[in-house]
């Protein structure tokens, strides 16, 4: 079964959300629809999807590791994200940690298989590990990447 591409693609985003649930009731409530572009994507075995989507707010070193890529454009309204999903790629999670290393904007994705991620780098050997670098605790506050501006 073949299926069609989105060509603007659009979610409801979520700031400090807990879990998957709390992604999936903001995303059927109504609430405005706000532009994404899939930087990287993140592949997971199902049961760490299934671990992440329980924890949101934990520090992870994948996304530690991939936090230039994360960032909020003012100047075209667009968030650019790490979709994280499994290699069936049914459901997914978009983040955007703000510089953080742990889901500070997500939103919930049915089906990643909608998705134009044609230009999207695969993430290879994506682990949960907590282990985060001394210099990111040190800093307090995080680090611009200069891509991004405020909202």
């Amino acid at each position: 079964m073949k299926v069609a591409l989105e060509q603007r693609m659009e979610a409801v985003f979520n700031r400090k959300a807990l879990n998957l649930r709390q992604l999936k009731e903001v995303s059927g409530r109504g609430r405005q629809k706000q532009r994404f572009r899939v930087e990287k994507i993140a592949e997971l075995s199902p049961e760490d999807f299934a671990l992440i989507s329980t924890r949101l707010d934990n520090y992870y070193r994948f996304l530690y590791e991939s936090r230039e890529s994360m960032y909020f454009d003012a100047g075209d309204q667009c968030f650019h994200c790490i979709l994280i999903t499994t290699a069936e790629r049914k459901e997914g999670i978009l983040v955007e940690a703000e510089g953080y290393a742990y889901v500070r904007y997500g939103a919930y994705i049915p089906d990643c298989r909608k998705l134009d991620l044609r230009q999207a780098e695969v993430m290879k050997e994506v682990t949960l590990s907590h282990d985060i670098p001394e210099e990111y605790w040190r800093t307090g506050e995080r680090q611009k990447t200069g891509k991004g501006q405020e909202r």
